[in-house]
């Protein structure tokens, strides 16, 4: 194909849009030259009739052009080739708002214009000298000052055009004239700022130096830096590499200590210059922090590395003493340095042989866990101190970030455009605040008095088509505004990477090692939940709503914020896709359950970890988990030892009571409730109301995800125990109602756009859930796995120790003596007969109903028939029994 062939054609739109920029470029600069080649002498509409040589450019046309422009605008004459040039451009570059043109604006804008050239015009008249013949203002600008200067005198008509210029100018451009002087003033003293600080960026020369100007110090600075990194003595010389960075590489200057912690610290001043208007210039610069804070935080770092590993030897330590690491210094900074060194010293740590007081400290793993030396284990659940630090941040993909191109004007003609859709539906409405967000623009609505807020709700579909959006999302209260909210999505969504949310302060701050990433609300903010005082949540949302990645997101930021000492974990899940990737990280309790069964196992386990986690705080005199984690540290840090007060010399083969442990918390997911309730039925949903009524404050904490949010599904029982819930996208209003007790998920946008409602709150909020891709997550856990090997709890997913089923309290067990006599004859009739219900075996053996439904009641503990459907029939589910020959 040849060359030609692939250039794109115009279609008639834009050759006309091309020709009118041609024509108006073409006129402005004719124009342009009529006014500079203008001649008196040429004919014109001011001269009488002409026979001679025209010396003006452009000819007759140009001369007559250029004479009326100046006869009535004089030198003002000269804006108008500009705003035929700048017409031109903007009606060739905007042609898409042309079917939305504001013409208040406009209106506004020409306002401006008139005003501007009118009071220049008067000014010019007024100040400047006449061209030839014509007034310099021509003849408008004539009129307008000797009609002002009668009444306002010369000081005051030009005070008075000089304001209607300024107000002119705001009226075209929007741009605020005191704005725009602040901006100069802070351009100024940039500048002036810049010019102050160059001279402490260039070393003083000496007598016998020649100084070299600034851009040799840039030189030197680069040679250095070159030179550093192949000698790493040389990293504290007298010129600090990080401090002159921002030289090479354009980047501000380290932001110095506030003066009011600088305590007792002065400025490092080699120099001080006066000028002649008396300000006093310093020629050094501040001391860094960086000059004497590197060698004491990476100390205090190697002491904590110590801590964390204490069988690691430590092989690099700032020595004190080296000239090297102190010798550039000033005395402020030697000072503390030799205070965090008696620090040191007090602690009984040499800051010169660290690694002999790291070698007293040996330690050992077990199972992949780190004992110190000296302590047990005696709790399952329990681990004695971190195994490592926590991953690292870099595990993440960087996030290929594409900037928002939605501008302020745009968001302006849609809050336009909003006010005027409400007003075709009788609704009077201002737009007072836009609040853009990563997906979705909230619109907050003063509405008119009398207007009720659930008028703009019953018309959320209508807004939506006569607004060409995919939903709208009406929020008919905002805590602390007198505000209606209209959420409309954004023409480019972003995507919130989980990498950015945990890069976050909010998650830095968060001090909970239940903390868990959510994404961003809609003004862009991080979002941050803490587990532990939720303390149970619900989520539901229809398949692709972007559920299962809020799933993976939650577990991964515990993994970032917690390690095994802290968090444990039971995972439940019936599809054995989601969190089957998790298997083998050290914080699993037991290996990721499949088979619902053994969930009913899992879920009777926590029970009972519960029941003797509350006789143990109950006998130690605290109320939660953190008060009982406190006082077993405290204990530890006094030198003392606290022993199990529950323990009987008879239940165990120790001669002397176990010391007790801190105990880390438990988290349950289950992926899937929905399809456990389906397989196991009304048991699940007792034990996880029991554990939702009373295992807060024993730090056992539920996660339920789900596809479908029915009432069968998630029942009164449960939702009156969870009061934190999560809705991703659903299918109606009637599975919002159910999730969230309210309308609204039902117009989320999916793919992880979300409603939380945090706990004591009815009134949720949007947030926008992180995505974090597959090979993340596999990334994150192959770190934990190489760290260390879970430590697996047989009597989760067995029942108990000794195969016995872990009751209820209250529950009794059937023995064979509570077996009835007709069990196996009703056993084999049902199966032969395939009908499980409790008439027939009732019918068929001439019993009680009551006998008769215990009966069946036992088959479906055994397993032959099923629970009852949602009609009543029960299938059965043991073969029939053989035929004989």
């Amino acid at each position: 194909m040849s060359q030609g062939n692939s250039i794109k054609k115009l279609n008639g739109l834009q050759r006309a849009l091309y020709f009118g920029l041609y024509l108006s470029t073409t006129i402005a600069l004719y124009i342009l030259l009529a006014l500079s080649s203008f001649d008196p002498a040429d004919p014109g509409w001011s001269q009488s009739n002409y026979q001679g040589e025209i010396n003006n450019l452009t000819g007759t046309v140009g001369a007559w052009s250029a004479d009326v422009l100046f006869y009535f605008f004089g030198f003002s004459a000269y804006a108008v080739p500009i705003v035929i040039a700048t017409s031109g451009w903007i009606i060739f570059k905007q042609t898409y708002r042309l079917t939305e043109v504001d013409y208040f604006s406009v209106g506004l804008r020409l306002i401006g214009f008139f005003l501007m050239v009118l009071s220049i015009a008067a000014l010019a008249s007024m100040n400047a000298n006449d061209i030839y013949e014509f007034s310099a203002g021509g003849v408008t600008g004539q009129v307008i000052s000797q009609a002002m200067l009668p009444y306002f005198n010369q000081l005051g008509t030009t005070l008075l055009l000089l304001c209607f210029i300024a107000a002119g100018f705001t009226l075209l451009t929007g741009i605020s004239v005191l704005a725009l002087i602040e901006s100069e003033g802070f351009a100024t003293i940039w500048v002036f700022n810049l010019f102050r600080k160059i001279p402490s960026y260039i070393k003083r020369p000496t007598d016998s130096q020649d100084t070299q100007g600034f851009m040799s110090v840039v030189d030197k600075v680069k040679q250095r830096r070159e030179q550093a990194e192949h000698d790493s003595d040389e990293e504290n010389s007298d010129i600090d590499l990080d401090e002159y960075d921002h030289i090479e590489t354009g980047r501000s200057e380290p932001k110095l200590k506030p003066l009011d912690e600088r305590e007792g610290e002065e400025p490092f001043v080699t120099e001080s210059e006066e000028d002649g208007a008396g300000f006093k210039f310093e020629t050094g610069a501040l001391a860094d922090d960086n000059d004497y804070r590197r060698p004491v935080e990476d100390a205090e770092l190697a002491t904590s590395n110590q801590e964390l590993t204490p069988n690691s030897a430590a092989d690099e330590f700032i020595d004190f003493e080296s000239t090297s690491s102190t010798g550039s210094l000033s005395q402020v900074d030697r000072d503390r340095i030799a205070k965090e060194k008696q620090a040191l010293k007090d602690k009984n740590i040499d800051p010169q042989n660290k690694s002999e007081a790291a070698n007293d400290n040996k330690a050992r793993i077990e199972n992949g866990i780190v004992i110190l030396p000296g302590s047990d284990n005696q709790d399952p659940t329990a681990v004695r101190a971190p195994m490592a630090p926590l991953p690292d941040i870099s595990l993440l993909d960087v996030p290929n970030r594409k900037e928002n191109p939605i501008s302020k004007d745009e968001l302006d003609q849609v809050a336009r455009l909003v006010e005027v859709k409400l007003a075709d539906f009788n609704i009077t409405a201002n737009v007072v605040g836009v609040y853009p967000g990563p997906v979705v623009t909230r619109f907050e609505l003063e509405l008119a008095p009398g207007i009720k807020a659930s008028k703009i709700t019953n018309l959320s579909k209508d807004l939506a088509r006569s607004l060409l959006a995919e939903s709208v999302r009406v929020v008919e209260v905002i805590p602390g505004k007198a505000y209606v909210g209209l959420e409309l999505p954004n023409k480019f969504r972003e995507t919130v990477f989980m990498r950015d949310v945990l890069d976050s302060k909010a998650f830095a701050d968060s001090k909970s090692k239940l903390s868990m990433v959510l994404g961003q609300d809609i003004a862009g903010e991080s979002v941050v939940v803490d587990l532990g005082k939720m303390p149970h949540l619900l989520v539901a949302g229809t398949t692709g709503s972007g559920k299962s990645v809020g799933v993976n997101v939650m577990i991964t930021s515990l993994l970032y914020k917690s390690g095994p000492e802290d968090v444990r974990f039971i995972m439940i899940d019936p599809k054995m896709l989601e969190l089957s990737v998790y298997e083998g990280i050290p914080h699993l309790l037991c290996e990721v359950v499949t088979d619902m069964k053994e969930a009913s196992n899992a879920l009777r386990w926590c029970v009972g970890e519960m029941e003797r986690r509350y006789k143990l705080m109950s006998a130690m005199g605290v109320r939660n988990l953190k008060g009982f984690n406190t006082k077993i540290e405290d204990a530890k840090a006094r030198g003392e030892v606290i022993t199990d007060p529950l323990w009987k010399s008879s239940d165990s083969m120790e001669e002397t009571a176990p010391e007790l442990d801190k105990l880390p918390a438990i988290v349950v997911v289950v992926d899937e409730f929905a399809d456990m309730m389906m397989i196991v039925g009304k048991k699940v949903e007792e034990l996880i109301a029991r554990i939702a009524q009373k295992a807060r404050a024993a730090g056992i904490h539920l996660v339920l995800a789900t596809q479908r949010p029915s009432v069968d599904v998630i029942t009164g029982l449960i939702k009156a125990n969870i009061p934190t819930r999560m809705a991703f996208q659903v299918s109606s209003k009637i599975d919002s109602r159910t999730i969230l007790d309210q309308q609204g998920a039902e117009t989320l946008l999916g793919m992880g756009d979300m409603l939380y409602q945090p706990p004591g709150s009815s009134v949720p909020n949007r947030v926008h859930g992180a995505f974090i891709d597959d090979h993340e997550v596999h990334k994150v856990v192959a770190d934990w796995k190489a760290r260390g090997k879970p430590q697996y709890i047989d009597e989760i997913l067995q029942g108990s120790s000794e195969g016995e089923q872990v009751l209820l309290p209250g529950e009794a067990s059937e023995t064979e003596e509570d077996t009835d006599a007709l069990y196996d004859e009703a056993v084999a009739f049902v199966t032969e007969s395939r009908r499980g219900s409790i008439s027939s075996v009732q019918r068929k053996f001439k019993i009680g109903y009551n006998r008769a439904a215990r009966i069946i009641e036992q088959m479906e503990s055994q397993g032959v028939v099923s629970t009852p459907g949602h009609n009543g029939n029960r299938e059965v589910l043991a073969p029939p029994p053989p035929k004989p020959f």
